[in-house]
Protein backbone atom coordinates (compact mmCIF):
# COMPACT_ATOMS: atom_id res chain seq x y z
CA UNK A 1 0.00 0.00 0.00
CA UNK A 2 1.64 3.54 -0.74
CA UNK A 3 2.24 6.01 1.97
CA UNK A 4 -0.25 8.38 0.34
CA UNK A 5 -3.07 5.54 0.81
CA UNK A 6 -1.87 4.81 4.51
CA UNK A 7 -1.69 8.57 5.86
CA UNK A 8 -5.04 8.93 4.20
CA UNK A 9 -6.63 5.41 5.53
CA UNK A 10 -4.96 6.28 9.12
CA UNK A 11 -6.58 10.13 9.02
CA UNK A 12 -9.90 8.91 7.91
CA UNK A 13 -9.43 6.29 10.75
CA UNK A 14 -8.61 8.87 13.04
CA UNK A 15 -11.81 10.94 12.56
CA UNK A 16 -13.81 7.79 12.95
CA UNK A 17 -12.61 7.23 16.17
CA UNK A 18 -12.77 10.54 17.61
CA UNK A 19 -16.21 10.39 16.20
CA UNK A 20 -17.09 7.11 18.05
CA UNK A 21 -15.46 8.70 21.29
CA UNK A 22 -17.60 11.46 21.13
CA UNK A 23 -21.01 9.90 20.04
CA UNK A 24 -20.29 7.33 22.18
CA UNK A 25 -22.77 9.59 24.65
CA UNK A 26 -22.85 12.69 26.60
CA UNK A 27 -22.16 10.57 29.72
CA UNK A 28 -18.90 9.63 31.68
CA UNK A 29 -15.72 11.39 31.30
CA UNK A 30 -13.94 11.23 27.85
CA UNK A 31 -11.45 8.75 29.00
CA UNK A 32 -14.69 6.08 29.89
CA UNK A 33 -15.97 7.06 26.47
CA UNK A 34 -12.75 6.32 25.08
CA UNK A 35 -12.47 2.97 27.00
CA UNK A 36 -15.73 1.84 25.94
CA UNK A 37 -14.83 1.94 22.19
CA UNK A 38 -11.79 0.32 23.11
CA UNK A 39 -13.93 -2.23 24.16
CA UNK A 40 -16.37 -1.86 21.00
CA UNK A 41 -13.79 -2.20 18.78
CA UNK A 42 -12.21 -4.77 20.55
CA UNK A 43 -15.32 -6.91 20.59
CA UNK A 44 -16.14 -6.14 16.61
CA UNK A 45 -12.97 -6.57 15.43
CA UNK A 46 -12.13 -9.83 17.39
CA UNK A 47 -8.76 -8.04 18.13
CA UNK A 48 -5.48 -10.45 19.68
CA UNK A 49 -4.34 -8.97 22.55
CA UNK A 50 -1.21 -7.37 20.45
CA UNK A 51 -3.84 -5.16 18.70
CA UNK A 52 -5.56 -4.42 22.04
CA UNK A 53 -2.40 -2.80 22.77
CA UNK A 54 -1.68 -1.10 19.69
CA UNK A 55 -5.03 0.02 19.91
CA UNK A 56 -4.84 1.50 23.84
CA UNK A 57 -1.67 3.26 22.31
CA UNK A 58 -3.90 5.25 19.71
CA UNK A 59 -6.38 5.83 22.64
CA UNK A 60 -3.83 7.34 24.99
CA UNK A 61 -2.39 9.53 22.10
CA UNK A 62 -5.90 10.55 20.87
CA UNK A 63 -6.65 11.40 24.47
CA UNK A 64 -3.13 13.27 24.98
CA UNK A 65 -4.13 15.23 22.00
CA UNK A 66 -7.45 16.20 23.10
CA UNK A 67 -6.07 17.47 26.35
CA UNK A 68 -3.49 19.75 24.97
CA UNK A 69 -5.86 21.20 23.12
CA UNK A 70 -7.93 21.67 25.79
CA UNK A 71 -5.71 23.43 27.41
CA UNK A 72 -4.62 25.86 24.53
CA UNK A 73 -8.48 26.61 24.08
CA UNK A 74 -8.46 28.88 26.53
CA UNK A 75 -5.90 31.30 25.76
CA UNK A 76 -7.02 31.08 22.04
CA UNK A 77 -10.74 32.04 22.84
CA UNK A 78 -8.51 35.51 25.23
CA UNK A 79 -6.83 36.18 22.17
CA UNK A 80 -9.57 35.89 19.98
CA UNK A 81 -11.90 38.49 22.23
CA UNK A 82 -9.06 40.88 22.20
CA UNK A 83 -9.03 40.98 18.61
CA UNK A 84 -12.13 41.40 18.02
CA UNK A 85 -12.46 44.40 21.26
CA UNK A 86 -10.67 46.67 18.87
CA UNK A 87 -11.89 48.71 16.21
CA UNK A 88 -10.02 47.57 13.60
CA UNK A 89 -8.52 43.74 13.44
CA UNK A 90 -5.37 43.31 13.91
CA UNK A 91 -4.93 40.73 10.43
CA UNK A 92 -1.30 39.70 11.60
CA UNK A 93 -2.05 38.71 14.81
CA UNK A 94 -5.10 36.92 13.30
CA UNK A 95 -2.66 35.11 10.91
CA UNK A 96 -0.13 34.34 13.81
CA UNK A 97 -2.77 33.25 15.51
CA UNK A 98 -3.80 30.43 12.95
CA UNK A 99 -0.29 29.68 11.95
CA UNK A 100 -0.02 29.09 16.13
CA UNK A 101 -2.36 26.49 16.04
CA UNK A 102 -1.65 24.44 12.18
CA UNK A 103 1.99 24.43 14.06
CA UNK A 104 0.38 22.95 17.31
CA UNK A 105 -1.86 20.65 15.10
CA UNK A 106 1.30 19.53 12.74
CA UNK A 107 3.69 19.06 15.39
CA UNK A 108 0.85 16.23 17.14
CA UNK A 109 0.05 14.54 13.82
CA UNK A 110 3.20 12.13 13.54
CA UNK A 111 2.69 10.58 17.04
CA UNK A 112 -1.17 10.43 16.36
CA UNK A 113 -0.91 8.78 12.49
CA UNK A 114 2.10 6.90 13.99
CA UNK A 115 -0.50 5.17 16.87
CA UNK A 116 -2.68 4.73 14.19
CA UNK A 117 -0.85 3.06 11.92
CA UNK A 118 0.30 0.67 14.56
CA UNK A 119 -3.11 0.10 15.17
CA UNK A 120 -4.07 -0.48 11.35
CA UNK A 121 -1.16 -2.54 10.22
CA UNK A 122 -1.60 -4.59 13.23
CA UNK A 123 -5.08 -5.59 12.00
CA UNK A 124 -5.23 -8.63 9.22
CA UNK A 125 -7.48 -7.34 5.72
CA UNK A 126 -10.16 -8.56 6.86
CA UNK A 127 -10.11 -6.77 9.90
CA UNK A 128 -9.19 -3.71 7.96
CA UNK A 129 -12.18 -4.20 5.48
CA UNK A 130 -14.42 -4.19 8.72
CA UNK A 131 -13.34 -1.30 10.03
CA UNK A 132 -13.39 0.59 6.55
CA UNK A 133 -16.83 -1.00 6.43
CA UNK A 134 -17.89 0.52 9.75
CA UNK A 135 -16.10 3.55 9.21
CA UNK A 136 -17.77 4.17 6.16
CA UNK A 137 -21.19 3.37 7.54
CA UNK A 138 -20.64 6.03 10.49
CA UNK A 139 -19.75 8.35 7.95
CA UNK A 140 -23.26 7.87 5.74
CA UNK A 141 -25.16 8.15 9.35
CA UNK A 142 -23.61 11.20 10.12
CA UNK A 143 -24.11 13.02 7.06
CA UNK A 144 -27.87 11.35 6.86
CA UNK A 145 -28.78 13.66 10.16
CA UNK A 146 -27.18 16.64 8.61
CA UNK A 147 -29.79 17.13 5.73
Amino acid sequence: MKKRNKIIIAAVASIAILGGVAACGHHGSPEERADYMVEKVTSKLELSDAQVVELEQLKDELLNVRKSWLEERETVHNQVDTLLSQPTLDQQQALNMVRERTDSISQKAPQVVTALAGFYDSLDPEQQAMLREKIQEHSENRHHWRH
